[in-house]
């Protein structure tokens, strides 16, 4: 939830906080602030679409620190969109300061501006997979979960939520911000809420109503304007700002009342409220809200001991969900998007940055989802009812955020939900390739690992809006081969700068690189609800932003790609790929050229295409590995 001025209160009152070194303990992690804030510490670019590659290496790195010094992690992420709609209103005012932060990145190059990358959290949990971490989904906010299995295993919790202030945590929160691990030792600094009642001379258990009264997530500024007004009164401290003397009056207020539990505190606060209709609104938000703080035994504790799954979730027509769709779920291997669609139905679109002028580039991958819905619908037929009643997508419209209605795909064969287990590999391969309009001879002749990346660049090239540029792809291929080189950070192309505004940046590119996340990030989610007949392309060996940019204005300076690759067998592989993708499909790209500082756009004729056919596509004056690709084609 959140309490706004709450941290930067407490970071001021230095006796409420203790400097220790952390070892030799469990330690449960906020999954989701954690991946946000590793990105940004580390000041990896945002603006192009991702640094994957050194994301990955900051995390092992991270986690590479803790068992150095006997710490025993335990990640928990967010999971699906909460059915109750309590938090609705917040979803979307955030959607929508996304927006204009990604409209502002496509403008300047401004490091105080931050927006996660799309696929960050999938390459966060890769470096979790090969540290051999444990971590799990909760069913919906995390919050409490974490606070709970704290309290279970008496131990500190890490995160940068100012509602771990509040929870009952015995071992100490310890903020992201004040955990030191790039040197030998961990040094942090742990808060004990058992400090802050004795700072505000009120008993710990009221704490949580003190926090409410405040405002949260639950406790909108507009229910407290008469309680606030009156509240006024109690104010005895101007050494604070406005908002730390709230929490000084709201305290005052409640240290008059040394023998009250919570409950009779809440009705004491309720009093200072005349209108009655004012007073039963507030009412019924503060004890939402201090449900939310309320402790209880995890659902989660089973699956970190015994891998057992245990889980209130349901669908929309109210049927359970099948035990195998719940247990990749907890993996991180049913992504929580899918189940928010059999949950609740509604979805909040990631926002790349992007062309805030052209459709968003989720729109690119919407018949994708569509497929996906009609998987988890698990309908036999149209007119059979199935786990889902509606879909609502919020996602960026121009510079507002807006709900739209996704239908799921029934047209079609569509494989049923619970019957995937029973499927043969050869049938799910062929329901991927179909969802992702792919299925051709060379992107099945490709190498296992490279599939679902061919697939959904031939996806990107048939539903890019505006059309794909072929120097655009060019520079994604080039990217992707490059990566595959293991001596990528040891070469001239470490994308590591602290300066983003020295680097490259060209915003149709931009559009067309956040189009194929989108793509490949709702082709994990489909392969993931398929089994994985395929493997998961590894992300930061699969994209980074930059290093796209910096291929791309190579090529618009003239550079051909067999100049771009280090050897002739990254080139082979770039021109398996190149034909893999492109074929039968080069008429539906436009090109590029450029004639000094002018450049003009023009649409790939059918005539060019079809010369092309005639020949490899990597046939170019001046190309050394031509006559080699050619023996390769030949085989």
């Amino acid at each position: 939830m959140g309490i706004p001025g709450l941290t930067s209160y407490i970071n001021s009152i230095g006796t409420l906080w203790t400097q220790i070194d952390l070892k030799n303990t469990k330690l449960i992690i906020d999954g989701s602030c954690l991946c946000h804030y590793l990105y940004y510490s580390n000041g990896l670019d945002c603006r192009c679409g991702g640094q994957y590659q050194e994301y990955y290496d900051a995390v092992v790195s991270f986690f590479d620190a803790l068992v150095s010094n006997g710490v025993e992690a335990y990640v928990v992420f967010d999971g699906a969109h909460d059915p109750s709609d309590k938090k609705l209103e917040t979803l979307k005012a955030r959607a929508k300061e996304r927006v204009q932060t990604s409209n502002a990145l496509s403008k300047s190059a401004d490091d105080r501006l931050f927006l996660l990358p799309l696929l960050a959290r999938h390459v966060f949990l890769e470096a979790l997979r090969n540290r051999g971490v444990k971590f799990v989904s909760s069913d919906s906010e995390a919050d409490t979960e974490i606070a709970s299995l704290a309290y279970v295993w008496n131990c500190p919790v890490l995160s940068n939520d100012s509602d771990f202030f509040i929870f009952d945590i015995k071992a100490g929160y310890v903020p992201l911000a004040f955990f030191t691990w790039n040197s030998s030792c961990l040094s942090v600094r742990v808060f004990h809420r058992q400090k802050l009642a004795s700072h505000f001379r009120i008993r710990a258990e009221l704490i949580p109503l003190l926090a409410s009264l405040a405002g949260n997530d639950y406790v909108s500024c507009d229910l407290l304007v008469e309680f606030n007004r009156v509240l006024n009164g109690f104010q005895t401290s101007n050494h604070f700002s406005k908002k730390g003397a709230r929490f000084e009056s709201i305290a005052n207020m409640l240290s008059k009342l040394p023998d009250s539990n919570e409950e009779e505190a809440l009705k004491c606060a309720l009093k200072m409220v005349k209108s009655a209709e004012n007073r039963e609104q507030l009412r019924e938000a503060v004890e939402l809200s201090l449900q939310e703080y309320t402790l209880s035994e995890s659902n989660l504790l089973g699956y970190f001991q015994d891998d057992l799954v245990s889980s209130s979730l349901r669908t929309q027509s109210n049927r359970e969900i099948n035990q195998w769709v719940l247990h990749r779920f907890r993996d991180g291997k049913f992504s929580s998007k899918c189940i928010s669609s059999l949950t609740s139905g509604k979805l909040f679109m990631g926002i790349p940055v992007e062309n805030c002028r052209e459709i968003s580039a989720n729109c690119c991958s919407k018949w994708l989802r569509r497929f996906v819905y009609g998987i988890l619908n698990d309908a036999e037929t149209k007119a059979e009812e199935g786990n889902i009643k509606v879909i609502q997508e919020w996602d960026r419209v121009g510079l507002s955020v807006q709900q739209s209605i996704v239908k799921p795909y029934q047209e079609g064969v569509v494989p049923s939900l619970s019957l995937i287990p029973y499927l043969d590999l050869g049938e799910r391969v062929n329901f991927l390739l179909f969802g992702l309009d792919s299925d051709t001879t060379d992107v099945r002749s490709l190498g296992k690992r490279f599939i679902l990346i061919a697939a959904s660049l031939r996806y990107l090239i048939k539903n890019a809006q505006p059309p794909l540029d072929t120097n655009h792809l060019i520079a994604l291929l080039c990217c992707c081969v490059k990566l595959e080189n293991d001596e990528f950070h040891n070469g001239e192309e470490n994308t590591v700068s602290p300066k983003r505004f020295s680097w490259p940046f060209d915003i149709r590119a931009a559009q067309s690189f956040a189009q194929w996340q989108c793509v490949l990030r709702d082709a994990i989610h489909l392969n993931f609800n398929l089994l994985e007949p395929v493997p998961v392309p590894f992300i930061h060996k699969t994209f980074n932003g930059k290093m796209a940019q910096k291929l791309l204005e190579s090529l618009q300076h003239g550079r051909q790609p067999e100049q771009l690759l280090p050897g002739f067998k990254l080139f082979r592989l770039f021109h398996r790929l190149r034909l893999a993708v492109t074929s039968g499909l080069v008429e539906k790209m436009v090109s590029v050229k450029s004639h000094g500082d002018k450049k003009r756009v023009r649409k790939t004729s059918k005539q060019n295409a079809a010369s092309r056919k005639t020949s490899s596509a990597d046939e170019m004056p001046g190309n050394r590995f031509s006559v080699l690709c050619n023996v390769e084609v030949q085989r």
